[in-house]
Parts: structure tokens; sequence; C-alpha cells
């Protein structure tokens, strides 16, 4: 399976596609959410004094955006170490440890965005969850995708099937 990303590249172009795809949705819906919502002030009363407190947008929506502005910039250096330095092993480390980032940040972000929903920074009836709500849906379909590439480019590199480097001496001389 580990060779399956080297050897058939329409597939490993495809997974690549769909994450810059769906990078481009989470983009779109959460810049969206970000944008139509309304922030709220509180006023907070307190033992030392009152004061008013003012909600903006959750962090974990902001989040949420830095993920597809990191994949944009993950996946083209993947496309281009993988195609043209795939023998560096340096190289190899190094796209192993930005498969590793992405996914893990694609996992926190969904997971911090999904925490909001049905809170009282985003109550079900309003506007901007449902488009949260599909942001955090397909951040959790793009961090599926990124678990797919990180093991194969994982076993890719850590298993060996990359050529190995062997001595170009020839036999033909006589001992």
């Amino acid at each position: 399976m580990a060779t399956t990303m080297a050897a058939n590249r329409p597939v490993h172009f495809a997974l690549r596609a769909l994450q810059l795809i769906f990078a481009i949705i989470v983009i779109g819906t959460d810049g969206y959410a970000i944008h139509v919502f309304r922030g709220h002030e509180v006023y907070e009363q307190f033992v030392y004094g009152n004061f008013y407190d003012y909600y903006g947008v959750p962090d974990a929506w902001g989040f949420l955006m830095f993920c597809a502005g990191w994949t944009f910039l993950g996946v083209i250096f993947l496309l281009i170490a993988g195609n043209r330095f795939a023998d560096h092993r340096l190289i190899g480390y190094i796209r192993v440890a930005v498969e590793a980032v992405a996914l893990l940040s694609w996992t926190a972000g969904f997971i911090a965005s999904a925490i909001n929903i049905g809170t009282n920074a985003c109550p079900a009836q309003e506007n901007h969850c449902r488009a949260i709500t599909a942001a955090t849906v397909f951040g959790a379909l793009e961090m599926l995708l990124f678990v797919i590439t990180t093991t194969l480019t994982f076993k890719l590199v850590f298993n060996g099937t990359r050529g190995r480097k062997t001595s170009k001496t020839s036999s033909d001389i006589p001992i």
C-alpha cells in the first residue's frame, strides 16, 4: 500500500486535489460565518465592580481558517517535494512533518469549532451556525484525507520503498 502513493499518481493527485477543494470550501463557509456573526455586549456584575464585556467571533473559527490557509501552503509543498525531490531523505522527513502538522491542525480545528456548535456563541437558529457547521464537517473530512495521506507518506518514507544508494562499482575486476 505504501507504493500506491508513488506508483499510482492519479490517486495521489486526486487526494491532493480533494484536500485543496475542501480547504476552499472551509475558507468560504468559515469566512461567511465570521462575516455574519454579530458580536454582542454583556453586562457583567461582580463583587469588585460591573462592566460591559464584548463577545466576538470564537477563536476556534479563526483557527479553522488558519488550518485551511496552512493546507494550501502544505499541499503545494508536498506536491513539489513529492515530484522533484522524492529520493532525498531529508525532504522525505520534512514531508512527513508537514503532513503530521496538517493532520494535527485539522484535528484540533474541527474539534474546537464543533464544540462551539449549539452554545451561546452559535445558537442553532442562527444563519451563521449552519455555515460553521458545514465548515466543521468539511474540516472533519479534511482531517480524514490527511489521515490517509499522512499514513501513505509515513510508510513511503520510513519503510524504505525509495531506492537504496548502492555502490556503482562493477564486479568485472578480478581480485
